[in-house]
């Protein structure tokens, strides 16, 4: 597509030329200069083309050959130019230039054809041996280039250009990226945190995990984000001067060369900052989204029965429906944060470069729209909160409902539960409402901003007179407050959106915090010679051990080795409650219960 677009452009330059010669009636003398133009156009249309239309294979081999023998017969006649005259028309450079991109295409292409051609060895391979190291992404063994320029991917593009990609054409993760290894990253961190964790310490381990753990890959986004940032503000500066240079009496064709070199070069590098930026911040997103999925769901399994009561199955879903997926945005969103705060201070420190004391009256809206954070901030993190509660009590709900859908029909409850349910629904539709509301009113304010700063910039210097209101300064002063507008406009969100991580965080560091299953009152021991699979004696368990009353009390079993047992009673008389004790899932107040190792039994004392 590239270098189709270059063809084109080519042949517009050149079809340009031979019309405006044709016009012009020049070259009178020399023939018809302007047919060989306009032949020349054509031929560059005709090579754009044959870039983009799908062919046959014969079609494909002989369109190749034709962009070979193009392209050597243009350079050989190009070299011939220089060797005679000793020097070559400008129209005549970047064509050369891009027949050497054409020349590539050409036997890239030609390569990928033969390795479309080689037969299918699926058949002789392994069902279950080596497809992961085979089909492993491109991006595990990519060199610095290909990584600088993200031209790894372009095998799988080509591929989806051709045919639907299937589920064998995905390559598998990298390593670093699957989620078991993010998981045992985090685990370990985790465990080292709550062994040093004191009992009146309030801050939040789930953070401090995970910045222990991705602190030294998002410096190398937070670089990106920085030369991103330097980038967008040194553009201005640059357009700066070179308005300056064209206004010049005596201009210097290396100062201008060197000034458009500056600018194709920031150019690029804003360009490949940004999205390395986001390429990685995205990744490393991922990553703490997988570990803490991960965690969340171990985590359900061994959590206590009064960890159950306190998360609900609906609230354990919404953690890792809502909150762990948050994590996903968090390093994108923070990078962000930073970045275009700093990316504001550096705007206004180039418009008293080149405004002067002009700047100062552009300062009070810019100050009004930054007071105006603080509230706007309280306020939408209060309706976030709000909003994850209603969310909570709803999903509960919810799952109560749906596991006494029985009852509910027998005793003919359902409108009464109907009604139940759009109460919630119309709570946590007013909290949405209100913050979105707000979003709105945020969003509308900061749109408006930038054309409100830049008029009072302008009056500013009309009033000051500290700089001339010519075309360099107004150039310049449109530039960095559209460069400004971007940070004005994102800041709000960015500051909304790190206020629901936080509030995640908490979420997420309150579940994994909270009681489980004590293993430490688990013993196993193989005793093999006895003949006892579980042995209870006098047993008090309790689901609620803060209350104090037992839920089974004087609970004594004696079940033999192969025996089969039956427990039998009325509806809330204990039976489950007392395999729960067996399985050691119930609080005990005092009791004693061992099972044999080879009974598939936990032993507990």
């Amino acid at each position: 597509m590239f270098v189709s677009s270059l063809c084109f452009f080519i042949s517009i330059a050149y079809t340009s030329v031979g019309l405006w010669d044709l016009i012009a009636g020049k070259d009178r003398l020399d023939g018809f200069i302007w047919l060989v133009y306009l032949a020349r156009g054509l031929v560059w249309v005709s090579l754009a083309v044959s870039l983009l239309v799908r062919k046959s294979k014969w079609t494909t081999i002989v369109v190749r050959i034709w962009w070979v023998s193009f392209s050597l017969l243009v350079s050989a006649l190009n070299i011939e130019i220089l060797a005679r005259e000793r020097s070559i028309q400008v129209l005549d450079v970047f064509p050369w230039l891009v027949n050497f991109l054409l020349l590539f295409s050409a036997f890239r292409n030609l390569n990928h054809f033969a390795c479309l051609q080689t037969p299918d060895k699926s058949l002789s391979e392994p069902l279950l041996g080596g497809k992961d190291e085979k089909n492993r992404s491109k991006l595990y063994r990519a060199s610095f280039l290909s990584r600088l320029t993200f031209s790894w991917i372009s095998p799988l593009l080509g591929l989806g250009y051709t045919k639907p990609l299937d589920r064998e054409d995905i390559p598998s993760l990298v390593p670093e990226d699957e989620a078991n290894a993010a998981y045992q990253k985090f685990a370990s961190a985790w465990d080292s945190l709550v062994r040093e964790k004191s009992s009146n310490s309030t801050k939040n381990l789930v953070l401090q995990a995970v910045a222990k753990i991705h602190f030294k890959e998002n410096i190398s986004v937070g670089i990106c984000a920085f030369l991103r940032t330097l980038a967008v503000v040194a553009l201005p500066l640059l357009l700066y001067a070179f308005v300056n240079y064209s206004n010049l009496d005596e201009q210097n064709l290396h100062q201008g060369l060197s000034i458009v070199g500056g600018l194709i070069l920031v150019k690029v590098v804003e360009s490949l900052s940004q999205r390395h930026c986001f390429f990685y911040s995205r990744q490393s997103g991922m990553r703490m989204r997988s570990a803490l999925m991960v965690a969340i769901y171990k985590k359900q399994l061994n959590l206590s029965s009064s960890g159950r009561r306190r998360h609900s199955t609906g609230e354990i879903v919404n953690y890792i429906a809502v909150d762990a997926y948050r994590m996903g945005e968090f390093p994108w969103w923070f990078h962000s944060t930073w970045s275009l705060a700093l990316q504001l201070f550096l705007s206004i420190g180039v418009l008293f470069f080149v405004v002067g004391l002009g700047a100062l009256t552009g300062l009070v809206p810019l100050l009004l729209c930054g007071l105006l954070n603080v509230p706007f901030a309280r306020m939408l993190q209060k309706c976030q909160a709000e909003l994850m509660i209603s969310q909570d009590e709803r999903l509960r709900a919810t799952s109560e409902i749906l596991n006494s859908m029985k009852i509910i029909k027998l005793q003919s409850w359902e409108e009464n539960f109907k009604n139940l349910m759009e109460s919630h629904r119309d709570k946590e539709f007013k909290w949405l409402a209100e913050m979105q509301f707000k979003k709105a009113y945020g969003t509308l304010m900061y749109w408006m901003s930038p054309t409100i700063i830049s008029s009072v910039v302008f009056l500013g210097c009309a009033l000051f007179g500290s700089a001339p209101l010519n075309a360099s300064t107004i150039f310049t002063v449109l530039a960095t407050l559209r460069g400004m507008g971007e940070p004005v406009r994102m800041i709000p969100e960015a500051l909304s959106v790190m206020i629901q991580v936080k509030v995640s965080f908490d979420r997420i560091n309150n579940f994994l915090l909270d009681d489980e299953l004590k293993d430490d009152n688990i013993k196993k021991t193989q005793t093999l010679n006895s003949d006892r699979s579980v042995t209870i004696q006098e047993g008090k368990f309790s689901w609620n051990p803060e209350l104090n009353m037992p839920t089974l009390r004087e609970v004594n079993l004696d079940v033999k080795s192969g025996q089969k047992i039956a427990v039998c009673g009325p509806v809330g008389a204990g039976k489950s409650s007392l395999l729960y004790a067996i399985l050691g899932e119930i609080p005990k107040l005092s009791e004693t219960v061992s099972c044999r190792t080879d009974s598939n039994c936990h032993h507990l004392q």
